[in-house]
């Protein structure tokens, strides 16, 4: 039998396949562990305050800005997360990271010292703006030193130490709150640090790009902040509508500058990128609610904040493993796709299991179905991402992946707020009818009361009371529900991409070295000036503005990670 005519490689794998990633001679098991530790450094902030809340309002007071604690931090990572990719292609991923840890650190020595409310709120916003600079130059680095196809199982590692941290941080932070202090849970982060200082041009930088997308940024979610203590005050609707139209000056100003544009237009021009922001805004959203009000539930019941950092455990713990496996079986597959459809299925059905839960629940079930949800969020972390930078260039790798970052910081802020507003909401309008009970119903008042609930008297008023605090967490679950389905079918139309490229590593004598997608064989490049492929992509994007070439390496990561050029 006459062999068959092979299949055409369609154009826009072809395209993938040829385009050249450039990798740096690196100890690559040491660099990991270096990203790694310093991914846990920001990873365990975000997590580490949620169970000593109540605490900390309690004894500064503020209660009205329950949720701030934890959105100033969010919204300050979110603002800047465009710029961390600009700016360490123009100055070397070092110059970006080292003095990202540095303001970290300063931010948590403020937190510890906080007198008031305000001084928290404003030294986590600090604290916001190094953490978001650790998160987003990570991931830079391990784009920058792993090749694409292998990088689901190498990003799993340090995924877990994203894991790794929800399980550790309520635990730590209860426990420090309940026998040590409150405090303790910022200045646990003072052991480790570094900085390093840069001079370079910045003739390529979009300076106006970026004060615009900061301060559209900031402004929409002071709003969605603000929303908690009602939709039609003005001081909700006013920074909505200015950052609404800010946001809309930025698109139209990347769109046309002929600077180097901080969020390339060509991100949102595809199908698959633009379904993958989405999503990831909304996983956040989702995400970020069982992380802060899980505990709030556990101590709504009476729970202290250590046993509430227990409880929680076991979302934590699946959804750390799912994390990981995740990255390891797109790596394997070699496509993203699948891995989201059954984690935005078993998403789904945890969040709406977790309807359920209300003050007589059992132990059980409030472990159990937490843990059903954790396991489908928890695969929800690396597949998007590398479908992303699947998607896109390879030049366009770190401008791609802090624009996903972006997305997710976002959607964290926002859900903080929604879920805020959803409780206080629901706790405010049904709070005044039972009998029996005179509350002050303010939002300081009620976040204030989670610590006394179980003083009061009688016992009947006390279970209603547990009624309509649960309820009021009940309805966050309810909100998310549905916006995972969506999710779900929104991931129906991701169009598949390869995760092959052609690699480009270099050896400890500097010379390039071709290893072929799919083995680890090395080819001598008989051509190593070759310049990069024509980018084709089934006219889905236009090759638009000027664009700074990807760096070719990786940088240190503290004392343990070889120093790598630009």
């Amino acid at each position: 039998m006459a062999d068959q005519e092979k299949a055409p490689i369609p154009p826009q794998k072809k395209a993938r396949e040829d385009e050249e990633q450039h990798l740096p001679h690196n100890n690559l098991p040491v660099v990991l562990l270096g990203l790694s530790l310093t991914a846990f450094l920001a990873a365990l902030d975000q997590t580490i305050i949620a169970t000593a809340l109540p605490t900390i309002v309690e004894e500064l007071g503020g209660g009205q800005n329950y949720s701030w604690v934890g959105s100033a931090y969010l919204i300050a990572a979110a603002a800047l997360c465009p710029a961390y990719g600009k700016l360490s292609d123009l100055f070397g991923r070092k110059q970006v990271l080292y003095p990202s840890i540095v303001i970290f650190l300063v931010g948590s020595a403020l937190c510890g010292a906080a007198k008031s409310m305000t001084w928290l709120i404003l030294a986590r916003a600090l604290q916001g703006i190094g953490g978001g600079g650790i998160t987003q130059c990570v991931q830079i680095l391990i784009g920058d030193i792993v090749p694409l196809e292998e990088r689901g199982t190498y990003g799993a590692v340090v995924g877990m130490m994203w894991g790794f941290s929800g399980v550790v941080g309520p635990l730590i932070g209860g426990a420090l709150t309940d026998h040590v202090s409150w405090r303790w849970c910022f200045w646990i982060n003072l052991p480790t640090g570094g900085e390093e200082a840069s001079v370079t041009t910045v003739r390529d930088f979009d300076f106006v790009g970026l004060f615009l997308i900061i301060a559209g940024v900031v402004s929409l979610l002071m709003g969605f902040n603000q929303s908690q203590n009602g939709w039609k005050r003005a001081a909700t609707i006013a920074p909505l509508a200015v950052g609404v139209v800010v946001i809309v000056l930025a698109v139209l100003f990347e769109t046309w500058t002929t600077r180097s544009p901080i969020i390339p237009p060509r991100l949102f021009r595809t199908r698959t990128t633009g379904l993958i922001f989405i999503t990831v805004f909304f996983h956040s959203i989702a995400f970020f609610s069982a992380a802060f009000y899980l505990p709030l539930y556990f101590q709504i019941l009476g729970a202290s904040a250590t046993k509430s950092g227990v409880l929680i455990i076991s979302f934590s713990v699946v959804s750390s493993i799912t994390s990981a496996l995740a990255g390891i079986v797109v790596s394997r597959m070699g496509d993203f796709r699948p891995v989201m459809w059954v984690s935005y299925a078993i998403t789904t059905l945890g969040y709406g299991l977790m309807i359920m839960l209300n003050e007589k629940s059992s132990l059980a079930l409030q472990i159990i179905l937490p843990t059903i949800a954790g396991f489908g969020i928890g695969g929800l972390f690396l597949p998007p991402l590398l479908g992303l930078q699947a998607a896109m260039p390879v030049k366009e790798m770190a401008t791609s992946s802090t624009t996903f970052g972006l997305f997710r910081s976002l959607g964290a802020t926002i859900g903080l707020s929604i879920g805020q507003t959803i409780w206080s909401g629901v706790v405010q309008s049904r709070i005044g009818k039972i009998e029996g009970l005179t509350v002050d119903l303010s939002g300081a008042a009620l976040a204030d009361s989670i610590r006394t609930i179980q003083n009061i008297q009688p016992e009947s008023v006390r279970q209603q009371v547990y009624h309509v605090y649960t309820k009021g967490i009940s309805d966050i679950w309810l909100f998310n529900t549905p916006i995972m389905a969506l999710c779900l079918v929104g991931t129906l139309f991701l169009k598949k991409y390869t995760l092959k490229r052609r690699i480009i590593r270099k050896a400890k004598n500097g010379a390039g070295v071709e290893v072929s997608p799919g083995t680890s064989t090395p080819t001598p490049l008989d051509d190593p000036e070759k310049g990069p492929p024509v980018d084709v992509d089934d006219l889905e994007r236009e090759d638009e503005g000027t664009v700074v070439e990807g760096v070719e390496a990786a940088v240190a990561v503290g004392a343990v990670v070889p120093e790598i050029t630009k």
